[in-house]
């Protein structure tokens, strides 16, 4: 048995209390340590990663590494950092069944051409987005598909811009996007986009703010309601909601191919249409209301029930460099705008 050996200048009990002093010392720090390392892995486990991965054979329990996927991007958004990437490593559907909500800033990529699914349950829409007002949200290569009971394929709530590029967004029982921003100032840029046999419009553009919108290489066909709508009734006379579409198609859609429309007291709305083409629609080109233009720059307009329609002060105007013929009829009087 060991023993406490005390020095002989010092009395008994002064020097014990020293010793267990230090002792309670030693044991607390070990504690202490002993703590930490039990912690330690809880909080590697809630770290949020840079670069998130999804995958076919995934778990959603797992960190959404690499080397340790998560399967459905629900999941993944929880463990990424604003501003970070998830990437989709394989062919699968990747929301389980549920809406896709994403609130901050993100980009979803599929790099290798997966088929990367995304099916709205019945009544809801496939992906919508309530982020900050600085974020911004990347899409790219998803396909989404409501089978014809999935409300909305994207719906922009909130955030500064939204990307959408290489996707298809099919049958849905409303529109193909929604963007009806609530943010004071927002963009939205879509290219390479198939939007098409949707009940509704395959792209509505109608925020509450001010707006500007790039549409590239859009094809637009057989939706129910019209090919691209921008939209200023829900905005005041303050803003403005921009749209230039540039090598985009819209052909067989129920209503206008490509339509602006204002009002007095709501915000103007313009969609400038270059090199582009509007066949087969009831109408090909529309502006309707006060503060609403369409200018069209060495576009076709063909086949339609309506070439173009122009009413309630609203303005189709031509640069002169346009092919427009083959329509069953116009309504209103096309105006002539001079080059600058």
């Amino acid at each position: 048995m060991a023993y406490t050996v005390l020095p002989p200048s010092c009395k008994l009990a002064p020097c014990a209390r020293t010793t267990w002093g230090l002792l309670l010392k030693i044991i607390t720090a070990l504690a202490v340590g002993l703590a930490l390392v039990v912690a330690l892995p809880g909080i590697s486990a809630q770290a949020q990663n840079q670069h998130s991965f999804v995958s076919s054979f995934g778990n959603d329990a797992n960190a959404c590494t690499l080397a340790a996927p998560c399967r459905h991007l629900q999941a993944a958004l929880a463990a990424t950092i604003s501003g970070g990437e998830i990437a989709i490593l394989d062919t699968a559907g990747y929301n389980g069944g549920t809406t896709v909500t994403i609130s901050h800033a993100v980009s979803i990529v599929n790099p290798g051409g997966f088929e990367a699914a995304i099916a709205p349950p019945s009544g809801g829409n496939g992906i919508v987005i309530n982020a900050g007002t600085n974020d911004t949200v990347s899409l790219r290569g998803l396909s989404i598909d409501g089978a014809g009971v999935g409300t909305t394929g994207i719906q922009f709530n909130s955030g500064t811009s939204l990307t959408v590029e290489n996707c298809v967004i099919r049958h849905m029982a409303g529109d193909g996007i929604d963007f009806l921003s609530t943010t004071a100032t927002s963009a939205l840029s879509v290219s390479n986009l198939l939007v098409a046999d949707n009940s509704g419009s395959g792209v509505l553009l109608r925020p509450t703010g001010s707006a500007t919108a790039v549409f590239n290489r859009v094809e637009l066909g057989n939706n129910g309601g019209h090919g691209i709508l921008v939209n200023g009734f829900n905005s005041t006379g303050a803003n403005t909601i921009n749209a230039t579409v540039s090598e985009s198609v819209a052909a067989g859609n129920g209503n206008a191919g490509f339509f602006s429309a204002s009002q007095s007291g709501n915000a103007p709305t313009s969609i400038t249409l270059f090199h582009s083409v509007a066949a087969n629609n009831n109408v090909g080109v529309a502006a309707n209301g006060s503060g609403a233009i369409l200018l069209l720059a060495n576009s076709t307009v063909t086949g339609n029930t309506s070439g173009w329609f122009q009413v309630s002060s609203g303005i189709v105007a031509s640069y002169g460099d346009n092919y427009i013929d083959g329509n069953a009829g116009n309504t209103g009087s096309l105006t002539p705008y001079n080059k600058q």
